[in-house]
């Protein structure tokens, strides 16, 4: 009886011992098998599905939010109030903070698309729609493209298009002064169809194109339409104007 016991106590022994030898085996190739794939072209996929991506830098930190809406990052100065504080609110209203603050509570700051972010954390572009307000004050639309800002987070350029709620929508080219942050040089094509070339500085701005009747661009209050060129002063009175003459 004790040596029947012993033989399939030898025989479970043996089993065991091959089971394990097999299992190391097969461990063995499958790792000698992801090594490979390492070294060989990189694998393929047809679709990658996702709610977001956040991209960091070498340091850890966030650098490019990716989605629709964007994530949210605890590195982005504009979704922390303290940095907000920091950053905005005694540069772009020193004279009174805690005013600029209560105003912030109701800014836009999410984007569907790109948001790129310097290693403050300070918005440097966006890419996309419904893209975030500027840092001194709300939009009156939601804008459609990219968005360039200076390492201030002040909006110093964009290209896109822009509709409002009633369905009106037109495009613009922007440039602002880096210096102050105003508008400096634009080419719109507004709702109305008045199509334009802005340049402004701190005295006033000149206005050249084809505005349509009752432009508030270019203040034509009348049933006609306007083609020339006006001049406004820094109160948006108008000084100077030439009109495009017919040859005769």
């Amino acid at each position: 009886m004790e040596k029947e016991i012993l033989k399939q106590l030898e025989g479970i022994e043996r089993r065991y011992k091959m089971m394990k030898q097999l299992f190391i085996g097969f461990v063995s190739l499958l790792l000698i098998a992801v090594v490979c794939l390492g070294f060989t072209e990189t694998y393929k996929v047809n679709l990658i599905r996702t709610k977001g991506i956040i991209i960091e830098d070498e340091n850890g930190k966030d650098r490019i939010l990716i989605g629709a809406p964007i994530p949210h990052s605890v590195d982005r100065v504009r979704t922390d109030t303290g940095l907000v504080r920091k950053y905005f609110a005694n540069d772009i209203y020193p004279q009174d903070p805690d005013k600029y603050m209560e105003w912030y509570k109701k800014y836009r700051h999410s984007a569907f698309g790109i948001v790129l972010l310097n290693d403050k954390g300070i918005d440097v572009m966006q890419l996309g729609e419904k893209l975030s307000d500027p840092n001194v004050g709300r939009r009156i639309f939601l804008p459609t493209g990219i968005l360039l800002n200076n390492n201030k987070g002040m909006e110093v350029g964009g290209f896109g298009t822009h509709t409002f709620e009633d369905g009106r929508s037109g495009v613009a080219l922007g440039l602002d002064d880096p210096g102050n942050g105003r508008e400096a040089f634009h080419a719109s094509v507004l709702s109305d169809g008045t199509r334009a070339l802005i340049l402004q500085d701190t005295n006033g701005k000149l206005v050249l194109g084809f505005g349509k009747p009752n432009s508030s661009l270019f203040k034509n209050k009348d049933s006609l339409k306007f083609v020339g060129i006006r001049y406004f002063d820094k109160k948006d009175n108008l000084i100077w104007e030439q009109k495009m003459n017919r040859v005769n």
